[in-house]
């Protein structure tokens, strides 16, 4: 088996981990602490960093004598307790410790996030029996390229979970290798990103699959959680940290060879094939999966199927010609002309019911919402304030209820001594769900602004 990797050639963007424990555990000297089992704590103090913190949820049925399962999460805004309140209803089924990190976020660097793992690790071992065997990590956007560099790097992860974006580029083979579960949401303009990591892993002999819902760029839905500590348990057994659950295999079988059975009859053929990799990629290495390959061959040569696969191809090439057009007119088309382009697209996106041309113009919104944020950034750190203005508000018209370009806005309005303008934008980045308190009060470009009555009320809303 190659555990070669193709090469990963996409951008760092953010960064979530995720770990796990079970039989075995690291020895050595445990903190006595009182966190109580079923509750949730939104700060924990590293006992060694005072100035760094993590979110924690331990499961209901935790017993401090024995190892268990321990899953880190890095959100790419340092919301630790968004993943762990995600996350806790499972990890009381299957015994795992769920940690977010409050400090990992976008725009560090791939050695910051990786030590903020090993500082969560370390910190973790030290409070908990800990199973160094079941430890996985977890996370999203560019919180998910965090927790792959950790993996690659580290050596010591069980596995991945790699939810909204892929794989980073980091040049090198990882230490050891590692199971891989992507999460994508068909609206996601980073899905095309994981789906080309799936196939390199497929290529590269890696133990992985690819888990879609019908979601845009965010967090895994909460019904689509289930299946992804379906993966973390079997993955354990497949690791012998666990031992094997017939039981538990029988169900999975039968609940799924059920649904790709009803999606047979519905003619929906794309579905039947998605349930029944599925259950290939999740039974490997449990039992017998060759039955399966020659279902799943089968169905691949049904020319109802390859019609239907042909049909996504088309659509798939049609968004990739898209994307290059687009971003080649962000420079050179005017305001107006994407005012229009962006309530087309916006249009076409909310067509009902849903298809999978409508998820492409979705991704579309996506990517170019993505190209303009990186634009916009570009100019600021340059101080080129015309063309951030610019590129701000081509970051509006496609994606409206973002917050972000209200802040860069902002940002612009004080460089340019604009102080009623600033606060006018910043209040409009609030009511659009800003919540980054810490950034705000930290930045030095609105330092000025700290003792004004309207910015102090902004920031206690």
């Amino acid at each position: 088996m190659n555990r070669s990797f193709l090469p990963f050639l996409f951008p760092v963007l953010v960064f979530s981990v995720f770990l796990s424990c079970a039989s075995g555990n690291r020895e050595g000297t445990r903190t006595q602490n009182n966190f109580k089992p079923g509750e949730v704590q939104k700060k924990v103090l590293y006992e060694a960093d005072s100035l760094s913190s993590y979110a924690l949820y331990i499961p209901l049925n935790y017993n401090p004598d024995k190892s268990c399962p321990l899953l880190i999460c890095f959100d790419p805004h340092a919301e630790g307790l968004l993943p762990v309140n995600l996350f806790r209803e499972q990890c009381d089924k299957y015994g795992f410790i769920v940690a977010g990190s409050n400090n990992s976020k976008n725009g560090m660097t791939m050695e910051e996030t990786t030590e903020i793992y090993r500082k969560i690790r370390s910190d973790l071992e030290s409070r908990f029996k800990i199973d160094v065997t079941s430890v996985y990590l977890a996370g999203f956007s560019g919180g998910s390229r965090v927790a792959g560099a950790a993996a690659i790097t580290e050596g010591n992860v069980a596995g991945v979970i790699g939810c909204g974006a892929g794989l980073p580029n980091v040049n090198k083979q990882p230490v050891k290798a590692f199971s891989y579960l992507g999460v994508a949401g068909l609206q996601d303009f980073n899905y095309n990103d994981l789906k080309q990591v799936d196939e390199s892993l497929e290529k590269a002999g890696y133990t992985h699959h690819l888990l879609l819902f019908d979601g845009k760029h965010e967090w895994p839905l909460k019904e689509v959680v289930p299946d992804i500590f379906t993966w973390l348990n079997f993955d354990r057994m497949r690791t012998k940290s666990i031992p094997t659950d017939r039981a538990a295999i029988n169900t999975f079988i039968d609940v799924n060879y059920t649904r790709s059975e009803e999606a047979g009859k519905k003619g929906d053929f794309l579905n039947q094939l998605s349930i029944l990799e599925m259950l290939r990629d999740y039974l490997s290495g449990l039992t017998d999966v060759s039955p399966l390959e020659t279902e799943i061959s089968k169905l691949n040569l049904d020319p109802k199927v390859k019609q239907q696969k042909d049909k996504l191809a088309i659509l798939f090439d049609r968004e990739r010609t898209l994307q290059s057009d687009y971003a080649s007119k962000l420079q050179s088309e005017s305001p107006k002309w994407w005012e229009k382009t962006a309530e087309n697209l916006s249009s076409l996106s909310d067509k009902q019911p849903v298809t999978d041309e409508s998820r492409m113009y979705k991704r579309l919104l996506g990517f170019l919402s993505l190209n303009t944020y990186m634009l916009c950034n570009s100019a600021l750190k340059q101080s080129d304030l015309n063309t951030a203005s610019r590129f701000i508000e081509l970051y509006r018209l496609v994606d409206p209820t973002n917050a972000e370009h209200r802040y860069m806005a902002a940002t612009v309005s004080m460089k340019q001594g604009k102080k009623d303008e600033a606060l006018k934008e910043l209040g409009d980045a609030f009511q659009l769900g800003f919540k980054d308190i810490q950034r705000l009060t930290n930045d030095p470009v609105f330092t000025a602004l700290h003792q004004d009555k309207t910015f102090m009320k902004l920031l206690n809303k």
